[in-house]
């Protein structure tokens, strides 16, 4: 996909190989013809404009060099994956994607429609995509806009690893046995390889996230930035400025709050 400010773009509903991908990207950005086509995107050039249509339809309008600078900036977020290196972002977005209106019909009950709303997460690359509880996903947001604005740390200290190197050497050297420490050590695993550069603490969070299950850990990287390691699902870092991340998080807070109160409005 590609990711404009407007949103994300998909280009293929099936699975794209990687080396495909990047490579069609890179001589899409070196070519002054553009192709007709890119998997399931219909692209048109006509009047200085690039009108590039989805499947479903919709129509996006960017211009020649907004285009460029998408696909160069996908193609360097890429490589930074692909190296485990964080994925430096000017804007964040937290987008809630409410039930459709057949579920909402389907369902009915406040205690049932919480569990039915997806989040997306992007900015100039696309993180992830995922159901959540709504309620438990305005407390994780609060929790984690507690600690962004003055490093205030959530009560549970479960949340909290100080020491990432120690807390994997005391579960490996026990085995890891139980689910919860192999839960555990492979989301320490995966914030040790891509947590460089980020000093402790950091702090767990969920967004209660549940379809995929995904962890992200922040944390302070220095210099009015903060870190944000998706260590399960995703697999990959994205570091972000303060007032990016905060500004993202209260519309997130906002949105969400919104939602709630038309769902319990609903129930009435």
């Amino acid at each position: 996909m590609l990711v404009l400010e407007d949103g994300p773009l998909f280009i293929s509903e099936d699975p794209v190989p990687l080396d495909d991908f990047i490579s069609s990207l890179k001589a899409l950005q070196s070519t002054e013809v553009l192709p007709k086509k890119l998997w399931d995107l219909k692209i048109m050039a006509e009047g200085g404009w690039v009108y590039l249509t989805l499947r479903d339809g919709r129509e996006v309008q960017v211009t020649p060099k907004d285009l460029v600078e998408t696909i160069r900036t996908s193609i360097q977020n890429l490589e930074a994956v692909l190296n485990n290196k964080p994925v430096r972002m000017g804007w964040l977005r937290f987008k809630l994607k409410p039930p459709s209106h057949e579920v909402l019909e389907m369902f009915g009950e406040p205690e049932d429609i919480m569990d039915e709303y997806e989040v997306q997460v992007y900015g100039s690359t696309y993180v992830l995509e995922a159901f959540v509880n709504l309620e438990g996903y305005v407390e994780e947001l609060k929790l984690l806009k507690a600690f962004v604005v003055d490093g205030k740390l959530p009560a549970e200290v479960w949340r909290v690893k100080w020491n990432v190197d120690c807390e994997i050497k005391r579960l490996s050297s026990k085995g890891a046995k139980k689910p919860e420490d192999k839960g555990l050590l492979r989301e320490l695993t995966g914030l040790k390889k891509l947590s460089a550069g980020a000093a402790p603490p950091f702090v767990r969070f969920t967004l209660s996230t549940y379809d995929p299950l995904e962890v992200l850990y922040a944390a302070d990287s220095g210099k009015d930035e903060f870190l944000l390691a998706f260590v399960l699902y995703s697999g990959m870092a994205v570091k972000v400025p303060k007032n990016v991340l905060l500004r993202a998080i209260d519309e997130a807070i906002k949105d969400a709050e919104k939602e709630l109160e038309r769902v319990k409005l609903l129930g009435r």
